[in-house]
């Protein structure tokens, strides 16, 4: 699966259309598009979703790691995780394809969809990941250009009523919504529990469903996670690649003796003949090169 690649400029451009749509388009070409487009891989393949738990403390215009060389992303905000994730996903679903201003989402509903126990302290938690999800902001700078954009714009969060009142930025619904399968997202994203790893390699998966190769050094900084130990990283790597293999997301996967990584996945979509190699850019400590490889 990996054993031929071919250079990309910036995986970017073309990783999370559709996802690797070909259309009638050539493989490498990207049609121009205005830079107010997001595409899934920001959200799904970069630091902004961390894999764990960290500490809450509020940064300013952050670095976040990803895999684009021609873009430099940075978060303002208090940190975010794999359970704000959900928590916006189910935001998003509730909206449906409604441009409405807000959706109306009870917090014991969203709790029940995200397989939670309806108690307390969990309707708390929603609560608390919106407030953070409204507060929070990304910056997206490229050539000559410098973009601010969010994932809320606006929450009334009514804890006595149990409720809030939601409007997710129109930005991330539309690049989720080109994703189709929002429900089927969800679903199996429940099935990972508490794994927050987990939750972020199937995220990957979803937009590279053919797979991808990279080192454990790479994944930790892409996920979050850089503040985990080599070994621990490593360990609960493998763990979380179990569970996926558990629940049908990756088919078969290695490591090979020199530390390389290598996921097979389950090809979700049928026109999905591409798979990833990750590596960072030079500004990000890591390799400045990111290839495409095409699967005969």
């Amino acid at each position: 699966m990996f054993s031929t690649f071919l250079p990309f400029h910036d995986p970017e451009d073309t990783a999370a259309v559709g996802p690797l749509a070909l259309n009638s388009q050539d493989f490498f070409e990207t049609s121009p598009v205005s830079f107010n487009v997001q595409k899934p891989i920001r959200y799904f393949v970069s630091s902004l979703f961390s894999a764990g738990t960290g500490h809450r403390e509020l940064v300013r215009e952050a670095p976040l790691a990803s895999l684009s060389r021609s873009k430099r992303y940075t978060y303002s905000g208090a940190p975010l995780d794999q359970f704000d994730l959900d928590v916006l996903l189910h935001c998003t679903a509730a909206a449906g394809s409604s441009r409405r201003r807000g959706a109306w989402t009870e917090h014991a509903q969203l709790v029940r969809t995200l397989g939670k126990r309806n108690d307390a302290a969990t309707r708390k938690r929603v609560c608390e990941s919106l407030a953070r999800l409204q507060e929070c902001t990304i910056g997206i700078e490229g050539d000559g250009y410098r973009y601010m954009t969010r994932l809320v714009n606006r929450a009334l969060l009514d804890e006595g009523a149990g409720a809030s009142l939601v409007e997710v930025n129109s930005d991330f619904a539309d690049s989720i919504r080109s994703m189709r399968g929002l429900d089927l997202l969800m679903q199996e994203r429940r099935a990972m529990g508490a794994n927050g790893l987990a939750k972020w390699l199937h995220g990957v998966l979803w937009i590279i469903p053919a797979g991808f190769s990279s080192n454990f050094a790479t994944l930790s900084k892409l996920c979050g996670m850089r503040s985990t130990s080599s070994h621990g990283f490593r360990t609960r790597c493998l763990g979380a690649l179990d569970l996926l293999v558990t629940n049908g997301v990756v088919t078969e996967y290695s490591v090979e003796d020199s530390g390389g990584l290598y996921v097979s996945g389950r090809r979700n979509n049928t026109r999905a003949n591409a798979c990833g190699f990750f590596s960072l850019p030079d500004t990000q400590r890591g390799c400045s090169r990111e290839t495409v490889c095409a699967h005969a």
